[in-house]
């Protein structure tokens, strides 16, 4: 009886995983395209299948549900929305069949639209060139290309890393100045520690531009834990996984990359371009700046405005130096030039995120009665 009762429960469960748990291979196509469909087995996310098969869709976040960037549209196979999608596609994009596709599970064959230029998109094994602190708490990382390979890209794009399941210890990162170690010991970054389990991907802004060549440039800061207001010191969770991958890597290692992506390029008019930067926030618009003025010799009406409180030799003296005739440095105080690159001293940098919302506030306005661009990273 018993053996019985056992048998008819296996048998039940047996059944339900036929129909509940995907298994075989499904048929995905593309575009309405069929050299481009794809055999795959069932399971897994749709974003990743389409990466494990060489199609690159955006996704900043790294398949977490939260950029919104990759978004396809399914006609066939994708299911009902999912609640994790609906705080990012209106109930527009919804009939239109708009999915994330990071948040659709791959169960039975379907029928996908994709943006074309997904199909440019490459990935590569790039070699590391240099990675040195150019602020207390961010590496400019700068990687290159496999040989004969290039980087079709506008100013403005990003790239995705992947990172690997790995462990570091923040004790034995390299390139961090001895100028920058006070910071580091008062508040114990050293001790940190770094584990990561399963592979994931990030996106990171490239701070340089087309004319540099078979190079990406990268700003990125440590993303430390959360400060603990209460008790002093950090919040018990661990630091970032992406930067402390990127952080623990030394010239010579090889890192897998993805790109390009992205739609922050710049607009071929004659408006004025505003930009407001602070941090890593500063990459794209390191590439804006270098390609307006050294490739397209510009003649547009170009302000820059950026924030700092310690010690730097980021991309911002880097572009003042070499752009000073065409781009020149203006006091804060002064009123706004044609081309002026303003900086806010130390004592002013506690108020720079009002400062700012301040400014884009007033500008905001004249976006819509007037001939200004906007452009702002944090």
């Amino acid at each position: 009886m018993f053996t019985g009762v056992v048998l008819a429960l296996v048998a039940v469960i047996l059944v339900a995983r036929s129909r509940l748990v995907p298994s075989g291979n499904v048929r995905i196509l593309i575009n309405d395209d069929e050299s481009k469909a794809l055999s795959v087995p069932a399971g897994g996310k749709l974003l990743n299948v389409l990466a494990d098969n060489r199609v690159f869709v955006s996704s900043a976040c790294g398949g977490g549900g939260t950029c919104a960037q990759c978004k396809v549209n399914i006609y066939e196979g994708g299911g009902d929305i999912l609640l994790s999608e609906t705080g990012h596609i209106t109930k527009r994009e919804a009939r239109e069949g708009v999915r994330l596709s990071c948040q659709v599970n791959v169960k039975q064959d379907m029928k996908i639209e994709v943006p074309p230029e997904v199909f440019s998109i490459k990935k590569w094994e790039c070699e590391v060139v240099s990675n040195d602190n150019v602020a207390t708490f961010i590496k400019e990382f700068i990687v290159k290309l496999p040989e004969g390979e290039t980087l079709d890209f506008q100013p403005g794009g990003f790239i995705q890393i992947e990172v690997p399941s790995f462990e570091c210890d923040f004790k034995d990162f390299e390139g961090i100045e001895e100028r920058f170690h006070p910071d580091w010991d008062r508040f114990k970054v050293w001790d940190f520690k770094a584990v990561n389990t399963e592979p994931v991907f990030r996106a990171y802004s490239m701070a340089n531009h087309p004319a540099e060549g078979d190079i990406i440039m990268l700003n990125i800061r440590i993303a430390t834990p959360p400060p603990d207001r209460e008790k002093g010191g950090w919040e018990d969770v661990p630091p970032g996984i992406a930067s402390s991958y990127v952080f623990s890597r030394k010239p010579g290692d090889m890192v897998t990359i993805s790109g390009p992506f992205g739609e922050f390029f710049i607009q071929e008019t004659d408006r004025e371009m505003v930009y407001i930067g602070g941090g890593a926030g500063m990459a794209p618009l390191r590439s804006h700046l270098y390609h307006l003025f050294h490739t397209l010799k510009t003649g547009r009406k170009v302000s820059y405005w950026y924030g700092r409180a310690i010690p730097t030799r980021s991309s911002t003296r880097t572009t003042s130096a070499k752009s000073k005739k065409s781009f020149p440095t203006s006091p804060s105080t002064s009123p706004c030039p044609s081309r002026g690159q303003r900086t806010i001293g130390t004592a002013m940098w506690a108020l720079f995120t009002k400062w700012c919302t301040t400014i884009i506030s007033r500008i905001t306005p004249l976006l819509k009665t007037s001939n200004i661009t906007c452009a702002a990273r944090r």
